[in-house]
Order: C-alpha cells, then sequence, then structure tokens
C-alpha cells in the first residue's frame, strides 16, 4: 500500500471510529450552583461520555487539505456501525467509496479508481496501534488510550477538547495529532494531521442518515 493511501485509510478509519461511537446531546440549559459541569473535564470523563451510547449510523462533511490540492476536496457521506465490532464509512458525495473494518480486516472500495482491496491490520503497525486505542477508549480503558497516546483535555463538559499525540514510531509516521472537539458526550468536529502538514477535519451533521 503506498503512503498517501495509508495515510487516507487513517483519516478515513478514525473518523469511523471516533463518529460511530457516543452522540449524546449536549446540554442546553445553563448550569445552577450544584452543575459540576463547570468544572474543567479530565480525559477519563471525556472517554467515559464517549462510551455512554452509539448510533447506528451518521452523516458527516470532511474537508481534506492538502499541498497537492488547490483547494480543500469537500466529501459527504455516512458513518456505520454494526456490533459488535464492525465500523463502516461510506462517501456518497462528489465520488462514492466504501471503508470497512471488520476485526483486523481493512476493506477498500473505490468506484472512480475502480479498485477493491482487503488488507490485514497486522501487516500495518500503525494503522492497528491506532484502531486498537480507539476500540480501548471505547470501552472505557483510559489506562490503555494513554498507552499509546499522550493525552490533553481543555475545557467543561459543555465544550471541551482532546488532544491525542502517539507515543510510537508506528503512529508518529502518519499522524501527527488527532483534535476532537465536543460537548458532553458529543463530537462536533475531528481534526487529523499528518506528520507533513497535510489534514483532514470531519464535521458530523446531526439528525437523520441516509
Amino acid at each position: 500500500m503506498s503512503h498517501s493511501i495509508l495515510r487516507a485509510s487513517t483519516f478515513l478509519i478514525l473518523g469511523t471510529l471516533l463518529l460511530t461511537r457516543s452522540l449524546a446531546a449536549a446540554v442546553e440549559s445553563m448550569p445552577s450552583d450544584g452543575d459540576h459541569s463547570i468544572n474543567a473535564w479530565t480525559v477519563e470523563q471525556v472517554v467515559a461520555s464517549l462510551k455512554e451510547g452509539r448510533e447506528a449510523s451518521v452523516s458527516f462533511e470532511e474537508a481534506t487539505y492538502s499541498s497537492l490540492l488547490t483547494e480543500p476536496l469537500i466529501v459527504r457521506g455516512v458513518l456505520r456501525f454494526t456490533p459488535p465490532a464492525t465500523l463502516e464509512k461510506e462517501v456518497v458525495e462528489p465520488y462514492r467509496e466504501r471503508y470497512v473494518i471488520e476485526g483486523d480486516r481493512v476493506t477498500f472500495e473505490s468506484e472512480r479508481r475502480h479498485v477493491k482491496k482487503t488488507i490485514s491490520l497486522e501487516d500495518y503497525p500503525a494503522l492497528r496501534s491506532v484502531v486498537e486505542a480507539f476500540r480501548a477508549s471505547f470501552t472505557g480503558d483510559v489506562t490503555q488510550l494513554k498507552k499509546v497516546y499522550e493525552t490533553t483535555v481543555e475545557g467543561t463538559s459543555r465544550e471541551w477538547t482532546l488532544l491525542l499525540r502517539p507515543h510510537d514510531q508506528a503512529g508518529k509516521s502518519v499522524v501527527d495529532y488527532l483534535l476532537l472537539s465536543g460537548s458532553e458526550g458529543h463530537i462536533a468536529t475531528i481534526a487529523i494531521r499528518a506528520p507533513d502538514g497535510d489534514r483532514s477535519v470531519m464535521t458530523l451533521r446531526r439528525g437523520p442518515s441516509k
């Protein structure tokens, strides 16, 4: 697999893993005097909120910025999660592509590239470490998340950011950092930056997905 496809796979896999989980609505009322949500949140609280629930599918819009592009590439599609461990990202505009993670297998299909390819995470340590780390986070395993990433949380339950930087060299080879922002258990955006400066920003589109 080429480095560019590996990076694209990383962006898409991470987006799928994160956005198909825990999309609880943000609390809209003002905090009362006894409301502890005004206190700074911890990574344990963020992970716990992201574990509490999930939606079967959700729409998204993603912008990719690259030195190879004269303007951002905007794609839209649907993310799906099928218990216990099948994750899917389907791009529907402006072209059709599909990524599916089933256990250790990742399948990529593209109409525009006329290709269908399946790889094993065993052969790509960078991808495997990232996937395993996020699966651990969704089960509330903060210890495993911290083992793979340096974690920094800022804000409160009403508006937080979670910065993740890989510890090992395999992860650093494809991801400089991930920056999640959200409120309560709802993820609003995910920014992923590659070591060479290329980046993607995914925005969750609330409401029924198709």
